[in-house]
């Protein structure tokens, strides 16, 4: 009930049924389990809303598993053991209020004795300046420059970038995402006057890159990396550079859908070859067992990484008449997960059994 408040936007109401749950119990089964699952997948969440956990309902959609929820909420101890399960799964997204919480299991995983997919030290590498830390200077990525700064900052510099920035910029309140409160600046005027209009304390400003391509479109994909394998989850195509699936018009323009289809097609013999070491680079700076990017090409073919977290959602939610080539990608999706996840118990199985079991 709680998750169905947050997905009609009655946050303070979710917010409070989802506390009251918790209050009493933390550890849940799916009711779809089947009793012919034969792999116990654990996923460690935490409370929040739709973006404080990975959302792995589209990826475990498969009757092989029998899925569990621990909740571990900040300031509280990680349970240990932790109940009996084959492969866990650190499901807890980076957030400034879920550091805590990652930092507690980051701890705790030390005493873990099953395979664990996503560390949570390495999500904790997710944040925005954290991901531009670990992707400096990778070969063929581009990762704008970022500074952190409060309003207190800003108003005490007079409103001017700090080193190794230069207008325009990119400004938007730390934890927000989906271009939420967003804006492009071009002058320092436009960031006195953002300032002003804010509530906020504390702001991410980035370096922006025009990343627009000869016929004055925007192109951003989503990509996911399972065990570092790159695969295409959307294309969306856009005349301003703010552009998210939802915004695109993908579904209003068949010349758009056209493009991602043939992108999808395209991905693996095109895209993936011609960026093989800039998701290489990814994946061992990142260490990360499931990432996905959001992303583009730069105006000389480099990889341009907006974002890098575990929270994004893939899914194959969308209408088959309009869209008949994204289910069978995001079946591939799945599946390579799935393996991801088998692969882990089945070695976890040999272990235990020894070279004769």
């Amino acid at each position: 009930m709680a998750t169905i408040l947050l997905l009609m936007h009655r946050f303070d109401e979710a917010s409070q049924l989802q506390g009251e749950v918790l209050r009493s119990v933390r550890h849940f089964a799916l009711l779809s389990n089947r009793p012919e699952a034969t792999t116990r997948i654990l996923v460690i969440v935490t409370a929040g809303d739709l973006m404080a956990n990975t959302p792995v309902d589209f990826l475990l959609d498969d009757p092989i598993f029998r899925v569990e929820y621990l909740f571990v909420l900040p300031g509280e101890a990680v349970p240990h053991p932790l109940p009996a399960h084959d492969v866990c799964i650190v499901a807890v997204a980076y957030a400034t209020a879920n550091e805590p919480a990652l930092e507690a299991l980051a701890s705790a995983a030390r005493l873990w004795d099953r395979p664990v997919i996503n560390q949570p030290r390495n999500v904790l590498k997710t944040s925005r300046h954290g991901v531009s830390d670990a992707l400096r200077g990778a070969n063929g990525v581009v990762i704008p420059p970022i500074a952190r700064l409060t309003k207190s900052d800003l108003i005490a510099g007079g409103y001017g970038l700090p080193e190794g920035l230069n207008h325009p910029v990119l400004i938007r309140p730390i934890d927000t995402h989906a271009g939420n409160a967003l804006q492009k600046v071009d002058r320092l005027e436009d960031l006195r006057d953002y300032c002003t209009g804010t509530d906020a304390a504390a702001f991410y400003v980035t370096q922006f890159c025009d990343y627009s391509g000869a016929d004055g479109l925007f192109r951003k994909l989503r990509i996911v990396l399972v065990d570092g394998a790159p695969y295409l989850c959307h294309l969306a195509l856009r005349d301003h550079w703010m552009i998210h699936y939802l915004n695109a018009g993908m579904a209003d323009d068949p010349a758009k859908r056209n493009a991602e289809a043939a992108a999808m097609a395209a991905f693996d013999d095109d895209f993936v070859p011609r960026h093989r070491e800039a998701f290489a680079e990814i994946h061992r700076r990142m260490g990360l067992d499931y990432l996905i990017l959001d992303c583009a090409e730069d105006r000389d073919g480099r990889l341009l990484i907006f974002e890098a977290d575990t929270g994004m959602i893939i899914h194959d939610m969308d209408p088959v008449d309009l869209f008949p080539y994204k289910q069978p990608q995001m079946r591939r999706i799945f599946a390579a997960f799935h393996r991801a996840v088998i692969t882990r118990a089945k070695q976890e199985a040999q272990d235990e059994n020894g070279p004769g079991g």
